[in-house]
């Protein structure tokens, strides 16, 4: 027997609602990890056909251990990450950065987008599941398609979008799906740590006499009454200590996971 080998075009668990991982992740068997050729950075197709091919290589390693044959390698994908067995991988990070589904922040490599995107699609792997615990909300269409809109117009013209979801192998409505489960996470964000987050006069005070007149300063901006801002003031400070919330909510769940990077660490 000499083993199996299979090379295809692209993994695209994410039609499945859910970046990055696949509804119930792509298992490894035992020492499957050691057998994936990682090399090979060619597209897979649909999941069904990535899950058949995980359970096709475990066939072989059962078959080459009773048989005393030596399987050759299965070529799948390469491995980005793994979390607790779940496979993220190249081809979907790929896929992420050719529709933009990540904002690209001005300056970033390549790599350091390809890494952005990958540390993006981990965490929100873990915080939906946290999500699912207590139950995703249904998200109105109209939000979903005013993100779409958003995306959209990361392209120039943002007509460009459908010939990025052609290369990607995505259809507009696999995308829908997955910004409608990013709206998800973000929902239960702000129904779960927005309440708790209170912004007290003092606060905008001291932020007004401190960074925020710094910054208008610097840039040669008039410094407006503090009555005019206190509003605006109030918003910037709410939306930071969100992010604090979030960045220590999902450091948290991290630490209660097993993740494993391998690519654009």
């Amino acid at each position: 027997m000499a083993g199996l080998v299979w090379q295809s075009r692209r993994m695209t668990a994410n039609k499945h609602e859910n970046v990055g991982i696949a509804p119930d992740g792509v298992k490894i068997c035992g020492a499957m990890k050691e057998m994936i050729e990682v090399t090979n950075r060619r597209k897979q197709p649909r999941l069904s056909r990535a899950i058949a091919a995980a359970r096709a290589a475990c066939v072989a390693l059962f078959l080459s251990s009773i048989l005393g044959v030596p399987a050759r390698a299965v070529t799948l994908d390469r491995i980005a990450a793994v979390i607790d067995q779940q496979v993220l991988t190249v081809s979907e990070v790929d896929q992420m950065a050719e529709v933009r589904f990540i904002p690209r922040i001005a300056g970033r490599s390549d790599d350091d987008y390809h890494h952005d995107i990958l540390e993006a699609l981990i965490a929100q792997a873990l915080r939906y599941r946290d999500v699912e615990r207590f139950g995703a909300q249904n998200i109105p269409r109209d939000s979903i398609e005013a993100r779409l809109v958003e995306i959209q117009h990361r392209f120039v013209p943002p007509s460009s979008l459908d010939a990025a979801l052609l290369r990607a192998e995505l259809t507009l409505d696999e995308l829908r799906a997955l910004i409608k489960r990013q709206l998800q996470v973000e929902a239960y964000i702000q129904e779960r740590f927005a309440p708790l987050i209170f912004v007290a006069n003092d606060d905008i005070a001291a932020y007004y006499n401190g960074p925020w007149r710094q910054q208008r300063t610097a840039r040669g901006l008039p410094v407006p009454p503090l009555n005019d801002v206190r509003e605006e003031i109030r918003t910037l400070i709410r939306s930071r200590q969100l992010e604090q919330q979030i960045e220590t909510w999902t450091n948290q769940l991290r630490a209660r996971a097993n993740v494993d990077v391998y690519a654009w660490k």
